[in-house]
């Protein structure tokens, strides 16, 4: 039951500017993509949900998920020490096998989920609680470039930052599951999801997998702090919804 329970909060989760005041045509864009991603929770489609998950979490996952694998861990130690050097090709070949062992970790997530007898009834999205615009840390510690005659060369007046958007969006989950008296239990989990897409990308390879304008997502379960290390502007106080489950009939 304890395995089950933290898959289910898995499924659920999935100085900046703040946007505050009416639902913004970006946030409205975000919720219809969110939607698309609750057709995949609904049917506990795991694999489509990483899919979906902003590329350079995804990316961090299956390096942590390769970190803990003791086949691994030998050669993982001389590559980090620099003992060990290996290829672009070679590092290719190495984030490709690892994106591979985290996406059949999560297809089997949600097989044990439908297994277990895990049933999605709804899974709706409501609007926007608030919406930042942020900027990932190479965009940051970027300095503006200046001629011999210390005047700022014109194509850095022209070009943009790199810039992001992120919507935190509340999420209602209806589900059910065998209890342990044999009776089906039908709980609500309130929860929210970010959204995230990459507006503006003017440092080469800073969007590596990511596609512009596209919305991405991370799920609640991700501590505000892994965030920042994204996005080092996002304001401390960010708004979240309430969360919380309950028993329902």
């Amino acid at each position: 039951m304890k395995r089950l329970v933290s898959l289910i909060c898995v499924l659920a989760m999935v100085g900046g500017a703040a946007m505050a005041g009416p639902v913004s045509e970006v946030a409205k864009s975000a919720r219809e993509a969110a939607r698309e991603y609750g057709a995949a929770v609904r049917n506990c489609d795991m694999g489509w949900a990483l899919d979906s998950m902003y590329p350079p979490l995804r990316r961090t996952y299956a390096d942590q998920l390769s970190s803990r694998d003791p086949r691994m861990e030998a050669a993982n130690a001389r590559r980090i020490m620099g003992t060990e050097r290996e290829s672009e090709a070679q590092a290719q070949a190495r984030m490709k096998a690892n994106s591979k062992a985290l996406r059949d970790r999560y297809v089997k997530m949600g097989q044990d989920m439908r297994a277990a007898g895990f049933k999605v009834e709804s899974f709706t999205v409501g609007n926007a609680v608030a919406e930042y615009v942020v900027n990932p840390p190479t965009s940051m510690a970027r300095q503006v470039r200046r001629d011999t005659a210390g005047r700022t060369r014109v194509e850095d007046l022209k070009s943009d930052k790199d810039r992001s958007r992120l919507v935190v969006l509340p999420t209602k989950l209806v589900y059910s599951l065998p209890g342990g008296d044999g009776r089906t239990q039908r709980v609500q989990r309130d929860g929210y999801i970010f959204a995230v897409r990459d507006e503006v990308i003017s440092t080469p390879g800073l969007a590596r997998g990511t596609k512009l304008n596209k919305w991405y997502f991370i799920d609640s379960n991700t501590d505000v702090n892994i965030l920042r290390a994204f996005f080092p502007n996002l304001p401390l106080n960010i708004e979240l919804p309430d969360c919380g489950e309950r028993p329902v009939r």
